[in-house]
């Protein structure tokens, strides 16, 4: 049996190969089919249920020993992290990094209302007298464009009816089926979640911006061959997304 000691020596010199290893992909060639590198993508839960399956799905065809690793960071923090290296690239909506970062288009899409297969005022219409009158859960997430949402309620003066503010969107809709507040959330994420949550979806009552959603990288690994290989396996994935005619995606010519 292994000592505290040993153990903690093979933990360091398995991160340390790993980190070899890593080195390796971007001085020279990197081969998918033998790589077992884990890559780092900065992207919310929104991605990560929506996209990040699919671009496991696409890898294991080609590279069935590299792995991902999803990391949420603010969006001061993202240029660095993809500076130095902490992550490889980043996906989501995010306009602000796209004055520092090199990025391309992956698809469009748009915001959606949900509310409750059961509320009691609302049925098969979301008028834009309910989207005034209800009250809203938005998600405060870290690190995306998102905040578009809850800055559109501000214009109208409608901070008063948040009812619930969550880090993350993938709970909405779960709190949506069990009150009367609605909630304007991605297309794609609705989709997802009509399965296993009690909500209907409905256009947006208002006006807001539609949503690009982009991959960033930073130009020190713009010629490198892993990254080169990441981002090109991402554009595969949502060529599958495509061809299967998943409501909420849009192609976008760059």
């Amino acid at each position: 049996m292994p000592t505290p000691l040993a153990e903690i020596i093979a933990r360091r010199i398995s991160q340390a190969l790993a980190l070899l290893e890593q080195g390796l992909d971007i001085r020279g060639d990197f081969d998918p089919s033998s790589s077992r590198r884990e890559f780092a993508i900065i992207m919310t839960d929104i991605a990560e249920a929506v996209i990040l399956p699919r671009i496991i799905g696409v890898c294991r065809e080609s590279a069935p020993a590299v792995s991902f690793r999803a990391i949420q960071l603010p969006t001061e923090s993202v240029v660095g992290a993809l500076r130095d290296g902490g992550a490889d690239i980043a996906i989501g909506f995010n306009p602000a990094l796209r004055a520092s970062l090199l990025r391309k288009s992956l698809f469009r899409s748009e915001y959606v209302c949900i509310a409750s297969s059961a509320h009691p005022r609302i049925k098969n219409v979301l008028r834009s007298e309910d989207f005034l009158n209800e009250r809203h859960a938005v998600a405060q997430s870290q690190g995306t464009g998102h905040h578009t949402v809850e800055a559109a309620l501000q214009r109208m003066g409608l901070l008063d009816s948040i009812g619930a503010r969550v880090p993350h969107f993938m709970s909405l809709p779960t709190i949506v089926a069990a009150s009367d507040m609605i909630a304007t959330i991605p297309q794609p994420l609705a989709e997802l979640m009509l399965p296993v949550a009690r909500v209907r979806i409905h256009p947006v009552p208002i006006r807001l911006p539609k949503l690009l959603i982009e991959q960033f990288w930073h130009e020190r690994f713009h010629d490198d061959a892993a990254s080169r290989w990441l981002r090109n396996l991402v554009h595969r994935a949502m060529q599958q997304v495509f061809a299967s005619g998943t409501p909420g995606f849009r192609r976008e010519a760059d």
